[in-house]
């Protein structure tokens, strides 16, 4: 009887495990963007989200109330018999007027990484508990004197992050989005730049500017900003 022969085990050629390395190479530069790409959770992908958002409750305030979230639309609010209001001078009082007049129903969207504490937790049943410290991320631009903004500019900003001074010369922190910030505009619309060094907004590619900066060619023209800081 022909006793069985066993054929030699092949081993893998370098060609073939070449192939192989070629291939997950390849499977991972198409993977590693979804997973760490910075358009998948980046602080500043989220924010811009949420300004949209904000932009969108902004508007249809302003169309019911003529203007945007000020110390007179809250005596509107007041006179329609809304009883929880916020109270304040600061950007999570004049933004919580979306919450009190049922333009927006989350405090979610005020978040911002790395300036807000925490999300919102959406009770807002008490002036204290509405939009309340760490909940908002967002600056509040008004004009001098508490004056709402009433789109003096074409891209005159009404929400800014992320703020570390407000005031006419507010100053960004370069930490949240890797040196730079977005400002949201009357129109709906979401921009931004670079952080200059003195911790200024640049806006304008061929020749930065700064975008609260003084002068004639100021977004505010002959206004004066007054950026209301987050709590």
């Amino acid at each position: 009887m022909d006793t069985p022969t066993h054929q030699p085990t092949r081993g893998i050629t370098k060609s073939e495990i070449v192939f192989v390395l070629v291939i997950i190479g390849f499977l991972a530069v198409v993977i590693a963007p979804y997973f760490f790409g910075p358009s998948r959770g980046a602080p500043k992908a989220q924010a811009t989200s949420n300004a949209k958002e904000i932009g969108s409750a902004l508007i249809g305030f302003s169309e019911h109330y003529g203007g945007y979230p000020s110390p007179s639309t809250l005596r509107q609010l007041r006179e329609e018999g809304i009883e929880v209001l916020p109270i304040g001078n600061d950007a999570n009082s004049y933004l919580g007027q979306l919450l009190a007049a049922g333009s927006i129903d989350s405090e979610k969207i005020f978040y911002v990484k790395g300036i807000s504490s925490r999300e919102g937790d959406n009770i807002y049943s008490t002036p204290e508990k509405m939009l309340a410290q760490g909940e908002n991320g967002f600056g509040y631009v008004m004009l001098e004197g508490d004056e709402p903004l009433s789109s003096p500019g074409k891209n005159a900003p009404i929400v800014v992050a992320p703020l570390l001074t407000g005031g006419a010369d507010p100053t960004f922190d370069p930490k949240p989005f890797k040196g730079q910030y977005l400002y949201l505009t009357p129109d709906g619309a979401v921009s931004g730049g670079e952080i200059n060094k003195a911790g200024r907004p640049l806006t304008g590619k061929q020749s930065p500017r700064v975008l609260f900066e003084a002068g004639e060619h100021s977004v505010f023209a002959s206004d004066t900003p007054d950026v209301k800081m987050p709590r």
